[in-house]
């Protein structure tokens, strides 16, 4: 069976006929009803299900119940008949952002009458289609998702696509207006007259058709700059003009029209125009068109900067948990009238600021927020109110109590229209009767400066997306100048770090204790140096981490992952981990015991190194160049090492590397010289290249590598291996290496030959320190000398039988391995990913009889808390060692 006209009409004229709209008795039968349309047997029966348990954000802690969740398709919930669906789409929101995993794509409001059709990935605040219940056959399109067959929906209301063609047309205009030789900021500014006055025709704040009749006249032989230029001043003039051209135009404000450029467009350009200011601009959603049309014109820039575009929903997950949840648990919390209309005060004064703005769709989204908001109180003081027709007073929350900051002047331009037009967007919304006219100036508000290097206004809530470039990028693309001036300024942040960073650090300084902050990062942020820098600056200075997502895939065009951080000073009731209710959350982004803390044990020093760093791709060499130089002089094998990085360690069986390197050490030219066919390739290969190096040791020195690691390669000379794992893989698996494999920088090296400590750092109790403190890269773990292994604490009381136990059985883990890897040509990636989660194989009980081995060595029982008795004992090693007291640190008997 599958969904018909008549089936659908049969589900309508039911409806019509049994169902009075009362949300709890008869929102299942409807529900099952309405599935049955679709030709499934029943809701149960396709797979859904009813009043689903969802964790709420209160600090109370409540749990709320979804009507029905159909994963991974839909999200449906009831309302009353009359109920006005706006009001609860922030509820649908919420729980549709906890339905993880498998989230649903579509979320349905319906109150019996109506179906609300949300696509919260693309669009926010608006449905993406409203169906009556009477038109559901003829517009069952718009349900495609609910089909058996899953079809592609096809909805009425997807502003997306007309924002992307209306943004698009609009910066191909005004690039046009430059390459003529129009100033840059003269067309900047024209061009944003011209889209507020679009924007203002289409949302009835112009008389009808004034500014498309405008553009006629100039296609019919008028002047631009008398016609479009007229109009824009008479926007600029307090009243309503009262007759002539533009009779009936309202005075906007005394901002962007202030200044009237005289611009004269061709034809074509005219034509272009045209063609725009057709489209539907009432459909064109301001949260997202200034980011793509500032991506249109800037790329360069906003690439070199580290700008990205955030989506509507990414940008939620920071607005909600930092202003809006606030607001709606105080308003929840409040019963009294005196305790409203104390908040309805705090209200009108409660101030936002997104220090790195771009063109302001934070600071729009927070706006339709706190109007949101704003009509929730003044409901429940009207709810609370004995006199039914006593009039409410208040001042209305306006776009002067938000304020930005960026570099960029069009960006800046961009967002004060951007936050003008969301005034009369919530007012159409939200069906409120304040004036849409005047718009507020915000020539102070939003403001062109750096938020390095500036005061911050004070504010009550700060958001945004910094810009994200990591530290190794920041000087090639800031300059050198700009970067030795943010190094000054941060003095004690003394590594490089990724760019975002510093907007941690100074929105932490910038609120009170009451203050609350929410931005968006790189996923660096939680690892190495810049979690050093922020997230750690935040826990260590009484901030706390409420909700998180540890990292997600951009939404936007940057292949990155990102981190999404809200945190405040006072101490939450409740924590949210990617989407979950945890019971705490760590400058690590985990849901753990913070080991951050953790310090780095002397006994552990100079036992772990990142290998060499060649600095020139020419030192690479293939086997048959390499057969070849020691063909013709047997002397080169001694320069020619196998080079072993993460990728083979990986994936090849054995870890075996597959190629080779020219490695001259510390040689002088001298003597690196005699070695004839190995250096002229160096000196053909690696030296044009170092003569543009920055570093005058390294350019100086074209012959040796950027890092030789002198250290590593001393401690693992004596030695008959050593052990080593990729930097950057997705187990971060140590295995055995002979010493001729020369190790690279993708690998991380522990200099011991011995299988006790082979086991020990293959153990879970390792790899559970490892993850706490781990660095990731996309969804990969990094790890890193400093963090993973300088501060792990060793087993201090060593039974020798119980040691020789776990050598065994290292040694034993080890054997098995290498004979899989050889049998099955398999590298270690691949062995784990079929395996180490196998009860059955032999893997996995292999690792289960060291894990209890190891355990054994710690004295730690399964009932404890492994990462809060290591913390425990790293804490008090480290004391020990202050006081002078030795430690068995990376031990070998």
């Amino acid at each position: 069976m599958v969904a018909t006209p008549d089936t659908l009409s049969k589900f309508v004229n039911f409806c019509l006929s049994h169902i009075k709209g009362e949300e709890r008795k008869e929102a299942q039968t409807f529900l099952d009803r309405f599935f049955r349309a679709f030709g499934h047997e029943g809701a149960l029966e396709a797979g859904a299900s009813y009043e689903e348990a969802i964790k709420k954000s209160s600090k109370k802690g409540k749990t709320g119940f979804a009507d029905l969740v159909w994963k991974p398709r839909v999200l449906i919930e009831m309302k009353k008949r009359g109920e006005d669906l706006s009001k609860h789409y922030s509820q649908a929101f919420d729980y549709w952002t906890r339905l993880v995993p498998n989230r649903p794509k579509y979320v349905i409001l319906c109150n019996f009458d109506e179906f609300w059709i949300y696509d919260f990935d693309i669009q926010l605040d608006t449905p993406v289609d409203i169906v009556e219940l009477t038109k559901l056959p003829e517009r069952a399109g718009a349900f495609g998702f609910m089909e058996l067959g899953n079809r592609t929906p096809v909805f009425h209301n997807n502003q997306v696509e007309v924002t992307e063609r209306a943004a698009r047309r609009m910066g191909e205009l005004l690039l046009g207006l430059e390459k003529r030789g129009i100033a840059k900021l003269t067309a900047q500014r024209f061009i944003l007259q011209c889209v507020l006055a679009m924007f203002a025709e289409d949302r009835q704040l112009l008389p009808r058709d004034m500014f498309i009749s405008c553009v006629q006249d100039c296609l019919s032989g008028g002047n631009s700059y008398d016609i479009l230029g007229g109009l824009f001043r008479e926007m600029n003039q307090p009243g309503i003009t009262p007759a002539g051209r533009y009779q009936g135009v309202d005075f906007f404000n005394g901002g962007l029209f202030s200044l009237i450029h005289p611009i004269e467009l061709t034809p074509e350009e005219l034509k272009f125009l045209d063609v725009t200011a057709r489209e539907d601009w009432n459909k064109v959603r301001p949260a997202i068109f200034g980011s793509l049309f500032e991506g249109t014109v800037d790329k360069k820039e906003r690439h070199a900067k580290g700008i990205h575009y955030t989506s509507e929903a990414d940008i939620m997950k920071i607005v909600r948990p930092t202003i809006s949840r606030y607001w709606e648990e105080r308003i929840e919390d409040a019963g009294t009238i005196g305790e409203l209309s104390s908040l309805q005060l705090e209200l009108q004064s409660y101030r936002v600021l997104d220090p790195a703005c771009g063109s302001g769709n934070f600071l729009y989204i927070a706006y339709q927020e706190l109007k949101r908001i704003e009509q929730l109180l003044l409901d429940k003081i009207s709810q609370r109110r004995r006199g039914a027709n006593e009039q409410i007073q208040m001042s209305f929350v306006t776009p002067q109590q938000f304020f930005g900051m960026d570099t960029n002047p069009f960006a800046v331009e961009l967002a004060r229209v951007t936050l003008m037009i969301g005034r009369k967007i919530a007012i159409d919304n939200l069906n409120l009767t304040e004036a849409a006219l005047p718009l507020d100036t915000l020539d102070n508000n939003i403001v062109c400066q750096d938020a390095l290097f500036c005061e911050w206004v004070k504010a009550n809530a700060i958001i945004g997306n910094p810009p994200f470039l990591g530290g190794k990028h920041m000087r090639l693309n800031l300059g050198d100048e700009y970067i030795d001036r943010v190094f000054q300024r941060f003095p004690n942040v003394k590594d490089s770090v990724d760019f975002c960073a510093y907007w941690f650090r100074l929105a932490h300084d910038n609120i009170d204790e009451k203050g609350r902050v929410g931005l968006v990062a790189t996923n660096s942020i939680s690892q190495g140096k810049s979690r050093v820098a922020a997230l750690d600056y935040v826990a260590q200075n009484g901030g706390y981490i409420h909700e998180a997502i540890s990292t997600q895939v951009w939404s936007g065009e940057a292949k990155v992952h990102v981190s999404l951080v809200n945190w405040c000073k006072e101490n939450p009731d409740k924590y949210y981990l990617d989407h979950n209710p945890v019971s705490i959350i760590n400058s690590s982004l985990q849901a753990s015991i913070d080991v951050s803390q953790a310090v780095r044990l002397k006994a552990n020093l100079n036992k772990c190194f990142q290998g060499v760093i060649p600095v020139g791709e020419g030192f690479i060499v293939t086997e048959k160049q390499v057969k070849s130089w020691v063909k013709t002089d047997i002397k080169n094998q001694e320069v020619l090492k196998l080079f072993s990085m993460g990728a083979n360690l990986a994936q090849n069986p054995q870890g075996k590397p597959e190629r080779w390197i020219i490695d001259f050490n510390e040689m002088d030219i001298e003597d690196a010289s005699s070695y004839k066919l190995p250096f002229e390739h160096i000196k053909a290969f690696v030296k044009p290249v170092r003569d543009n190096n920055r570093r005058d040791i390294t350019r100086m020195n074209w012959w040796k590598y950027g890092e030789k690691r002198p250290a590593m390669r001393n401690t693992i000379a004596p030695l008959s291996h050593y052990f080593t794992v990729p930097r950057v893989s997705k187990w971060a698996i140590f295995i055995p290496a002979p010493l001729e494999w020369l190790p690279g920088d993708k690998s991380v090296v522990v200099a011991s030959d011995d299988f006790y400590v082979f086991g020990i750092l293959t153990s879970d109790v390792h790899r559970t320190w490892m993850h706490a403190q781990k660095s990731t890269l996309e969804d990969r773990t990094a790890y890193t000398h400093n963090t993973c292994f300088e501060t792990f604490p060793f087993p201090q009381i060593l039974d020798t039988k119980l040691v020789d136990k776990i050598r065994e059985k290292a040694k034993e883990l080890h054997q098995y391995r290498s004979e899989q890897m050889e049998t099955k040509q398999w590298g270690i990636t691949a062995l784990y990913n079929a395996f180490f989660h196998e009860p059955s194989s032999k893997l996995y009980k292999l690792h289960a009889e060291l894990d209890k081995l190891a355990m054994r060595a710690y004295g730690f029982k399964e009932s404890d808390d492994i990462l809060e008795k290591l913390l425990e004992l790293n804490l008090e090693l480290a004391e020990k060692e202050k006081r002078g007291e030795s430690i068995v640190g990376c031990w070998e008997p």
